[in-house]
């Protein structure tokens, strides 16, 4: 969970215009991964997105919401909205993170736990769980296969046994094809989609293929204020 998390916060320079191309840049691919440790360690920010998916033959859309204070102790509101086979719940999943501790409501269940259980220790920013921040640049550059640049928005391809070994150490998941969509402005990550498919193991007989879509716009860097919480947040 601790990999997978900067995926949702939530878990994305140049202002010259370059044609697209099929090669590699390194430049490039280094300032994306600049970019996005950048945007992990940001004061505050609004993210809002969605993330559509496929499982076998079931599709369904997660709308994301959140919106992230993390200059002393992390405070954090995610919500998620459910779309699924004609079925929508606007509050499907809440979470929460204020004074060190987690709080979750999915479905009219509650509960609370504390942030270091998810790898946030107190005083740190998401940044610090950046899973790419033990990477050399010759393993952040190996990331990607291939990369494509169009004004601020950079395209990559991204090796999917790479990928497939950063989600999941246990190697029930396989990823088959990923690649990832990048505005960057000031350093930062404005737009972020990320694309990938494969199979998961669920059992010794039984795996599921999947695909996914995460589309997440990343607005008010550093000017959030305020992070509003349910006023009975303390009853979780």
């Amino acid at each position: 969970m601790k990999k997978l998390f900067t995926y949702f916060i939530v878990c994305v320079l140049s202002l010259s215009l370059v044609g697209c191309s099929s090669s590699k840049n390194n430049d490039d691919i280094l300032r994306f991964f600049d970019a996005f440790h950048y945007t992990l360690d940001a004061k505050s920010a609004n993210v809002t997105g969605s993330l559509d998916m496929k499982n076998n033959k079931n599709t369904s859309k997660i709308k994301v919401n959140a919106s992230l204070i993390q200059e002393d102790k992390i405070q954090l509101a995610l919500k998620l909205g459910l779309e699924s086979n004609e079925n929508t719940a606007n509050d499907f999943i809440e979470f929460y993170i204020k004074d060190g501790k987690t709080y979750l409501k999915n479905r009219g269940t509650t509960s609370q736990s504390v942030a270091s259980k998810i790898g946030i220790e107190d005083g740190k920013r998401l940044s610090s769980i950046d899973p790419f921040l033990s990477y050399s640049d010759e393993e952040l550059e190996n990331f990607f296969t291939a990369s494509s640049r169009n004004g601020n928005t950079y395209t990559f391809t991204i090796d999917p046994d790479k990928l497939s070994q950063l989600v999941d150490d246990l190697g029930s998941v396989s990823v088959s094809e990923a690649n990832v969509e990048a505005t960057i402005s000031k350093k930062h990550i404005t737009h972020l989609k990320l694309y990938a498919k494969g199979t998961m193991s669920v059992s010794s007989k039984k795996t599921n293929t999947f695909e996914f879509t995460l589309n997440v716009q990343i607005k008010d860097y550093n000017q959030v204020k305020e992070v509003t919480y349910p006023d009975n947040l303390e009853s979780y």
